[in-house]
């Protein structure tokens, strides 16, 4: 017995040891920033100043944990500092969340492998989003529910509202989480036969957590009405067809890293749809969420972030229920795994997703590795089995990573070098936020400054536009637009003072920097 649990205590702190390492090792890999990050560094900077940018559209709390940053640390540092700190206090939470649901030591540890190798979570924890940050508050908020779920008293309730209102003040997406947590309180105890007397029983205390939330969350709904929110306007613009929706089951499908998790799940359907019936807080979360997903289909698979967690707690438990009363695979058992992995890689050669792999070799050899494991569990060989798909797993979130990790590249050292080197005001067509961000907030001083300048064409850099809009400057870069191009032996007046240009997977990416003179 003490070798047993020395073993057991060993094994949880290798994992833990294996994420500090590959955090630290993929810490700096991102050459740039998504440009959203450079938004939320932004406030966070008006926030040391005790102000709040108006066209800011993101809650504040995010930013607002950036602002601590010591006096002198570089902010992209900090951020990335802060990321990491986050990403191991929701480790720690999601073990305890899952070990609510799953008993079995062995199929906790593959969750916690599953959690860390996962591509999209592990590609936005080395992100200064919010998405990881919101996701930590969503495993906490359902940990401590279901931990207090027998004996749910006031102290209880003002906690896990407190943590939804801090939810709000990170995402958007925390007014559905604080729903579906209400939701848990209104039919705790719930079935079908004691419906009205589930809700007689608890509907004070589902009360007194929405009045809770109401009261904590007032002084921000002053500030910042949720109806108003330009959210809301975002999603007029989208095409609803075949392809959105083929785009959002496969990326549904990429969301575990792991194919074969979709067999089991199909297996053992009967197995999930209990036990979502049976923690309905989870399945109301879930559902809102995947359809929040489809809304937004241009911000996936990032918007599957918070429901990763629950995701793979489905996938753990299959998988435990599954070997409980393992068979050998039927016919129809290999007939369905051949189609889920036809559909996948087919999907993706029509497609070709950037957040899949779209290197069809490295795609190749991932499902390959992945089936291997899948026959070695039919082959009882599990410990093996589970070694080759935390292999793939590995492979599958470093190709992800890597094809992204020189975005925004050019533009990036552009700017930085419009900040050490230039006085003036430098015009820019980046809409990433790299450019406004290293030229007016990122200790740039008051020598430069920079705008956003549109420029679609040779036709609004003329002469009389650039007087106009008096620059001394102008960044132009193809970030945004690969085709674009600009003869500058045209414009006699535009001199080339300064160029980027990288081969990012097979495509040439510029900034220029071009002097404006005005004589």
């Amino acid at each position: 017995m003490f070798l047993r649990r020395k073993t057991i205590y060993y094994r949880k702190i290798l994992i833990y040891i294996f994420f500090i390492l590959l955090h630290v090792f993929l810490f700096s890999i991102n050459t740039a920033e998504w440009g959203d990050s450079y938004r939320i560094l932004r406030a966070s900077e008006y926030i040391r100043d005790f102000s709040y940018p108006q066209d800011e559209k993101r809650p504040p709390l995010f930013s607002a944990i950036l602002a601590a940053r010591p006096e002198g640390v570089d902010q992209v540092f900090w951020g990335r500092l802060v990321m990491l700190g986050i990403s191991f206090v929701s480790l720690i939470y999601f073990k305890k969340f899952l070990s609510v649901f799953i008993s079995d030591r062995k199929f906790v540890d593959i969750g916690l492998l599953f959690f860390i190798l996962n591509p999209v979570y592990l590609y936005w924890s080395i992100r200064i989003m919010a998405d990881v940050p919101f996701t930590l508050l969503v495993i906490t908020a359902f940990y401590y529910f279901f931990k207090w779920k027998k004996c749910l008293n006031l102290k209880h309730t003002i906690i896990l509202g407190l943590i939804c209102v801090l939810a709000v003040l990170t995402r958007f997406e925390g007014y559905l989480l604080s729903g579906a947590i209400l939701t848990g309180f209104l039919f705790r105890d719930f079935n079908f036969k004691n419906f009205s007397a589930v809700l007689k029983k608890n509907y004070k205390k589902s009360l007194s957590f929405l009045l809770i939330v109401f009261v904590l969350l007032m002084p921000y709904l002053i500030f910042r009405n949720p109806f108003g929110s330009s959210y809301f306007e975002e999603p007029a613009g989208r095409v609803y067809n075949f392809k959105t929706f083929w785009i959002y089951l496969i990326s549904l499908f990429f969301v575990f890293g792991y194919i074969p998790a979709f067999f089991f799940i199909f297996k053992e359907f009967k197995h999930i749809k209990r036990f979502l019936f049976n923690n309905i807080s989870i399945f109301s979360f879930l559902i809102v969420e995947l359809l929040l997903c489809l809304i937004w289909p241009a911000a996936i698979p990032r918007l599957f972030t918070p429901v990763i967690p629950i995701l793979i707690i489905l996938l753990i438990s299959a998988l435990e229920n599954f070997f409980k009363k393992f068979k050998r695979p039927a016919v129809k058992d290999v007939a369905l795994i051949v189609l889920i992995f036809v559909f996948f890689i087919f999907s993706q050669y029509v497609l070709r997703l950037q957040f899949l792999i779209p290197n069809m070799k490295i795609l190749f050899g991932v499902l390959f590795i992945q089936l291997i494991s899948l026959f070695l569990i039919f082959a009882k060989k599990h410990k093996l089995s589970w070694n080759f798909a935390l292999i793939s797993m590995f492979a599958w979130c470093l190709s992800t990573i890597w094809i992204h990790k020189d975005i925004f590249i050019s533009v990036l050292n552009a700017s930085q070098y419009a900040s050490k080197n230039l006085t003036g005001v430098v015009g820019y067509n980046d809409v990433s936020s790299v450019s406004d961000w290293y030229l007016n907030y990122a200790d740039s001083g008051d020598s430069v400054r920079g705008y956003y300048f549109k420029i679609i064409g040779g036709s609004d850099l003329t002469k009389e536009i650039l007087t106009e809009q008096k620059l001394d400057y102008v960044l132009i870069t193809n970030e945004h637009n690969t085709d674009m191009e600009i003869d500058f032996k045209k414009r006699p007046y535009l001199e080339v003072i300064k160029e980027f240009r990288y081969n990012v997977n097979g495509k040439n990416f510029f900034a220029v920097i071009a002097e404006f003179k005005k004589d």
